[in-house]
């Protein structure tokens, strides 16, 4: 009986270390639900119609995608304490959100307040300018080093969202402005969220990009671009650009697998076009085949 005890725990053993390699190599990644919270999130941006004119029936209809946690962008003209009641009936929970930069610059008290309010962890930049100038830059590193101090002594996390138009080359530097960024802000403090749209919209590769900087990235924003756009720097969105994941040039098996060897736990779409509800599903249906 000892025996054959040994041989059950020895067969279980092999088969739960081989499969996630087995499924690797047919194209499939399954993922553990406990280390990824058990679903993708959304950005609320991406129903910004929606929730002008209802805000109680979008969180709801946000629900009956199958989302249980989302990412915020304002609070449509109600309270932190507002809002998250809202949140609540409608069973999401906000895991993140964005600020505006002046915010993060001249009110990060505020915004810590809300944050507790809120739930949220992770509290980020979207946007800061464009063009996007090296003094720009090298002001935005000084907010941004401040804000993640004060946010990490409130047990938060601060970071930016790439937008596209920090690739521009360093004025009388090496690289990017991008890399001066990531050179002069403090990784204790200073975290990054990648937009795959916004990252290959100006030919940057996002899976590259991850290799480059490992372990700065804390969460990555969800978006295909369409195979034949040719972008630029400029961080403009174009929905004639945006296809439903899965039908455009992103390599999602190899920036998820990518992802996951370096810890990133977030994972958050976001579909800004006119259509948003049936590409949301659309991207749903297809995440499901390479991701679970």
């Amino acid at each position: 009986m000892a025996q054959m005890r040994r041989t059950i725990f020895l067969t279980l053993f092999i088969v739960s270390f081989t499969l996630p390699y087995r499924a690797m190599a047919q194209g499939t990644l399954h993922f553990n639900h406990k280390s990824t919270n058990g679903s993708f999130a959304v950005q609320l941006w991406s129903f910004r119609d929606d929730f002008s004119k209802d805000v109680a029936g979008t969180l709801r209809r946000v629900r009956e995608l199958g989302f249980r946690e989302v990412e915020l962008a304002g609070t449509y003209g109600m309270t932190a304490g507002q809002f998250r009641k809202e949140l609540d009936k409608a069973g999401l929970k906000a895991i993140s959100m964005h600020i505006e930069y002046a915010t993060a610059r001249d009110k990060i008290d505020e915004v810590i307040k809300d944050a507790r309010i809120l739930g949220v962890r992770d509290v980020g930049v979207p946007w800061i300018r464009s063009p996007f100038t090296k003094s720009d830059c090298l002001a935005a590193i000084a907010v941004f080093n401040r804000a993640g101090r004060k946010l990490a002594a409130a047990g938060l996390r601060f970071f930016y969202h790439l937008h596209g138009y920090e690739f521009v080359n360093d004025e009388n530097g090496k690289g990017t402005l991008f890399d001066l960024l990531m050179a002069k802000t403090d990784r204790r403090y200073v975290y990054l969220q990648l937009d795959t749209y916004h990252v290959a919209y100006p030919g940057q590769d996002p899976v590259e990009l991850l290799k480059k900087y490992p372990r700065r990235f804390i969460s990555i924003h969800l978006k295909d671009l369409r195979k034949d756009t040719v972008g630029d720097d400029s961080g403009d969105y174009q929905e004639a650009a945006e296809v439903p994941i899965g039908q455009g040039k992103i390599n999602w098996l190899e920036l998820l697998k990518t992802a996951r060897r370096q810890g990133i736990r977030r994972y958050i779409l976001e579909h800004e076009t006119s259509t948003v509800w049936l590409e949301i599903k659309e991207s749903l249906n297809y995440l499901k085949t390479v991701y679970f």
